[in-house]
């Protein structure tokens, strides 16, 4: 399990000028009622609109069922069987094919271009999520990392504590006193050396939060052992028995992770909808958000960032000679007057924003960001003197 970066998609980018036809497509692999895949229900209708689309064109259509059949082989292929959703694109005459598992949800979309269609591997990248779990006993833990759709268990701690013990016919006393003493010490240093690695693990990586597991007790005693900073982003605590297998306490916490990005995703950016409203430090439509991006406006670390409607599949250029992005596909590049190249314009936006680190959100409703032209971009606040 490990985030997607803008390096890791070079092989895609390299793809949009080529030989033939790339065929694009996103799967859920999950199972539905009739115990079969639900990209193998999904797939069949679009296979068919898109067979219609070419009509009698006998050499696309045979390079189409080549790139079809790889993408079967490629979902039913046993190497991504522990996930649940997946972008494979096929290039036939080019003998180009990847694999790419992701871990947030994505409907089965087909789509038959010159290039890859890559706006919703784009958005599945930058929604992702990625949560700390712990789950505890008095002495022993697990660390997991999780997103809804993969975990992996990143540190695992088994402290030496002493069992009670009472011979026959002894009373409280000294020796079980300092049994229990020690049993309390050697419990601590556990519970340090749990929160040390939390601690640690929590600046290596960008986790949306924290997850707790365990006997209520026991949860109590983690939790106030946790820095202000960190107590503050638990975002559940959860009865587990330590004794649940491994497995089924992993399936629950997906589940828990699940739950929470539903929540997360909802919401947008708290505060963004008053935000909007208010007009002040927000460029609406893709022209001012385009400008924005490029005047170097929006950045990493919380310098400001972007909000998307669904894709409206408009066309935006990419000029040959200095990359600069404008939405006039066809024309020449305001900066340097070369040529642009044809793209697609939340594609072109959102590569942009995973080169440079911008934050992107994203709102399912079309209708709410219809008269501002599907996106914006949400500049950072000016510090007062």
């Amino acid at each position: 399990m490990f985030a997607i970066g803008y390096k890791d998609l070079q092989p895609l980018l390299a793809q949009f000028t080529g030989e033939g036809m790339m065929l694009s497509c996103y799967a859920d692999l999950g199972v539905s009622e009739s115990f079969r895949h639900n990209w193998e229900l999904d797939l069949a209708g679009e296979v068919e609109k898109i067979r219609k689309a070419i009509g009698k064109d006998d050499r696309i259509l045979r390079e189409f069922d080549k790139n079809i059949a790889a993408v079967r082989d490629a979902l039913e292929s046993r190497t991504i069987s522990d996930t649940r959703w997946v972008a494979v694109f096929s290039a036939a005459q080019r003998h180009f094919l990847m694999t790419i598992p992701l871990e947030v949800d994505v409907g089965t979309t087909l789509v038959l271009d010159r290039a890859p269609y890559l706006v919703p591997l784009l958005a599945a990248i930058h929604r992702r999520k990625e949560y700390l779990a712990i789950h505890t006993d008095t002495h022993r833990g697990r660390i997991f990392a999780t997103t809804p759709g993969a975990i992996q268990l990143v540190a695992e701690f088994d402290e030496d504590v002493p069992q009670h013990q009472r011979s026959v016919g002894e009373r409280e006393g000294f020796g079980q006193s300092a049994i229990a003493r020690h049993r309390e010490d050697r419990m601590m240093h556990y519970r340090k050396d749990l929160i040390r690695e939390v601690e640690k693990l929590w600046e290596e990586r960008p986790f949306a939060g924290i997850i707790l597991l365990g006997e209520h007790e026991v949860l109590e005693h983690v939790r106030s052992a946790l820095p202000s900073r960190l107590r503050n982003r638990v975002l559940r605590e959860v009865p587990e028995s330590w004794y649940e297998g491994v497995p089924q306490t992993e399936e629950k916490i997906r589940s828990i992770a699940a739950e929470l990005f539903a929540e997360q995703a909802s919401e947008v950016v708290p505060g963004f909808w008053d935000l909007l409203k208010d007009g002040q430090s927000v460029a609406k439509g893709p022209r001012a958000t385009i400008a924005a991006i490029q005047s170097g406006q929006l950045g990493p670390a919380g310098k400001g960032y972007l909000v998307f409607g669904p894709d409206p599949m408009e066309a935006a250029g990419r000029c040959i000679a200095c990359r600069t992005l404008t939405d006039d596909p066809v024309g020449k590049c305001p900066k340097c007057q070369a040529p642009c190249a044809p793209g697609n314009l939340w594609e072109e936006l959102l590569i942009t924003a995973l080169q440079h680190k911008i934050s992107a959100h994203f709102v399912r409703d079309p209708k709410k960001l219809a008269e501002y032209g599907g996106v914006v971009a949400v500049l950072p606040r000016k510090k007062r003197s």
